[in-house]
């Protein structure tokens, strides 16, 4: 690498020295201009035109003066490059920065370019000729080198591990546009497996008749993994069929080669030698009724046996084919290549994608993949990966991300959620995601925010507090806890670190609002929903009047592992400081809390408050299921929280109600 730095600070000096000589000869160099041009329109690499005009001399110098500044910064961020040695991805980017230098080096050994240098060194005026100037139009119509090989900066940062890597990060972070930058222009290192759609095999184009290995290993090179995000469907779907015949004429071929010369040379034929082989093999272990086989006339048609039956290929289904479609592809990628899959979840369920990627990842363990996804579920289930989050994008290539390492504050499957969301978390309680508050959570407020279950509430509340203090993911962190007859101190320290604590005692209570008991009852009984409400709240004062001391005891327990809490004895604790929350826990008037209580749900009832018997009742089951079936409608919970998904104006009521962060 040290004799690549010192090409890298040649090329880069004569930039810095073309730089000055632009800076210092503007009026010599606009006089040339005015003299010389012709008034026309031409294309430069890119295709872009360049308009050559008597006004427009400022506008092509300023390009000029942007070119030689990118060449140069470009220039610095290579020799200033730490290259890990003995390293796959290293071997890549020594290969890029030698074709770099290369082409650097074309450039500066161009007539014009020599003649620069020999002035650069000298400050005589009298050597401004032709050939010194005219690189002024020259430069318009070089490549941007500093554009075509961006992506050795950024294998720098993935050369650094030996593992596959899976890129994560929210819908518009740059996921794709990173992976296009890492491929770049390399043609022989990196291979791209684009995100697939549907999978047709289709001899409508004749050249793909003569595909081969070779062919498809090139293919593979190519940086497709844009054409799946920029192309329109139609144009996408002749694209990828195109591919997938491709592989599968290409393994044909493999095969019926293989067989050819073992019968040219009169040996047997061994299994699992070639890509046809391997991939039956890998196919059948994944779908074991299911036999692959090639059409023995032409070897260009693939069919499959399931039992009695015998198919063609486009017969199978789309997860089948696109396991197909992975399986030949990473297995015809070129020996020693980084290989990028884009979404390597489409169409599989989590079982089946582990279980195949398990699998092709031991069959090319020549290889290094860097998986972008989407999928929780795939995070998880890759073993001794590296993840790679997305911090930050701008497009259109500049990236702030960063490698993490697996020992998180908290749980994986949390933390790779967090990571791929770039929406604000908000933690609430349930067990799962099947839970009824994330159901309802989530209906509220899943356009603008990711609600994840945590379990109870106290781990919403140290959840919450743990991602806060991760400033470096920049996360706004929430949190939603029950009421659960918490202390007006509970809900005030809840609030002041961003929990809000609804006002109703479970979140079954919150299914019993009014603005809920209306929308539900107005659309199945629109004759007497307002009788059928109001029969439905008696019998609820009644049921919560019969059940007065077990409503306190519930709610006094709440208050007693609340002052334990507070209470808690630290590990350096001195002996009076534990004598002192000793004392605090045995003054605690337990008699006076269950009193309180007591008289608190008396007063609900007796002024028919039903919002605070909202607050105050822990009955769930006996009224959210007993109860509201029976007097408002069967199924109520159910009716209820179809209403919140789908009803617009009554989410927006909830969200203003109760959930106003």
């Amino acid at each position: 690498m040290e004799d690549k730095k010192q090409q890298l600070n040649k090329i880069q000096y004569y930039w810095e020295a073309y730089k000055k000589y632009l800076n210092d000869n503007y009026d010599i160099l606009k006089g040339f201009y005015l003299d010389t041009f012709k008034l026309r329109t031409t294309d430069n690499v890119n295709g872009k035109p360049v308009i050559y005009s008597e006004d427009r001399f400022d506008e092509l110098y300023k390009n000029d003066c942007g070119y030689v500044n990118r060449q140069i910064e470009f220039l610095n961020s290579l020799i200033n490059l730490d290259i890990v040695k003995e390293n796959m991805l290293s071997k890549h980017m020594n290969n890029l920065i030698d074709e770099c230098i290369l082409l650097y080096n074309q450039y500066l050994q161009s007539d014009y370019m020599q003649n620069e240098n020999n002035l650069l060194s000298s400050n005589d005026s009298e050597l401004l000729v032709f050939g010194n100037q005219y690189i002024f139009y020259e430069l318009l119509y070089y490549e941007d080198l500093s554009k075509i090989f961006a992506s050795i900066i950024l294998l720098q940062d993935f050369s650094k591990y030996k593992n596959d890597i899976v890129l994560i990060g929210g819908n518009g972070s740059g996921k794709t546009s990173l992976a296009n930058a890492l491929k770049g222009e390399d043609k022989q290192y990196i291979s791209v497996i684009p995100a697939q759609k549907n999978l047709f095999f289709s001899l409508n184009d004749s050249n793909v008749l003569t595909t081969r290995m070779l062919d498809l290993e090139k293919m593979l090179l190519e940086n497709n993994i844009n054409k799946s995000k920029t192309f329109n469907d139609y144009e996408y779907f002749c694209f990828q069929n195109n591919q997938f015949t491709k592989l599968i004429i290409a393994m044909g071929a493999n095969h019926v080669s293989y067989l050819t010369e073992c019968h040219d040379k009169g040996i047997k034929s061994e299994n699992d030698k070639t890509v046809f082989d391997k991939t039956r093999r890998i196919f059948n272990t994944l779908f074991p009724n299911i036999q692959l086989k090639y059409n023995p006339e032409s070897f260009q048609h693939l069919f499959c046996e399931k039992g009695d039956k015998h198919y063609h290929v486009n017969g199978l289904s789309e997860g089948e084919k696109s396991v197909l479609y992975y399986i030949m592809s990473v297995l015809m990628a070129k020996k020693d290549s980084f290989i990028v899959v884009d979404e390597p979840e489409t169409y599989l369920n989590p079982s089946l994608t582990n279980t195949l990627w398990d699998l092709l990842l031991e069959e090319r363990k020549d290889c290094q993949f860097i998986f972008i996804t989407h999928s929780i579920d795939f995070v998880l289930g890759r073993n001794g990966i590296q993840i790679a989050w997305i911090k930050e994008f701008e497009y259109p290539n500049k990236w702030e991300f960063d490698f993490l390492d697996n020992n998180f504050e908290l749980p994986q499957t949390l933390m790779t959620e967090i990571l791929g969301s770039n929406k604000p978390i908000v933690f609430c309680e349930g067990d799962d995601k099947s839970s009824l508050d994330y159901y309802i959570y989530r209906a509220i407020l899943g356009e603008k925010y990711t609600i994840i279950p945590v379990g109870g509430h106290h781990e919403v509340v140290r959840y919450r507090s743990v991602l806060s203090k991760m400033t470096w993911l920049n996360a706004e962190a929430y949190g939603i806890i029950d009421g659960d007859n918490h202390s007006k101190g509970y809900i005030e320290n809840a609030q002041s670190n961003n929990i809000v604590v609804i006002p109703v005692n479970e979140i079954e209570m919150l299914l019993l609002d009014d603005s809920v008991l209306n929308g539900v009852l107005k659309i199945f009984f629109p004759q007497d929903y307002s009788d059928r409400i109001k029969e439905f709240k008696n019998k609820f004062f009644s049921i919560v009047e019969k059940k007065i001391e077990r409503i306190a005891l519930t709610s006094t327990k709440t208050a007693i592992d609340e002052k334990l809490a507070t209470q808690k004895i630290e590990e350096d604790s001195s002996l009076e400081r534990m004598k002192s929350n000793l004392q605090e826990i045995t003054n605690f008037n337990i008699e006076g809390v269950y009193e309180s209580k007591i008289l608190e749900i008396k007063e609900i009832i007796q002024e028919r408050d039903y919002e605070k018997l909202l607050l105050i009742c822990n009955l769930k089951k006996e009224i959210s299921k007993g109860l509201a079936n029976k007097e408002l409608d069967n199924d109520y919970i159910e009716k209820a929280k179809q209403q919140i998904l789908t009803n617009a104006s009554l989410k927006l009521t909830l969200r203003n109600k109760y959930l106003n962060f």
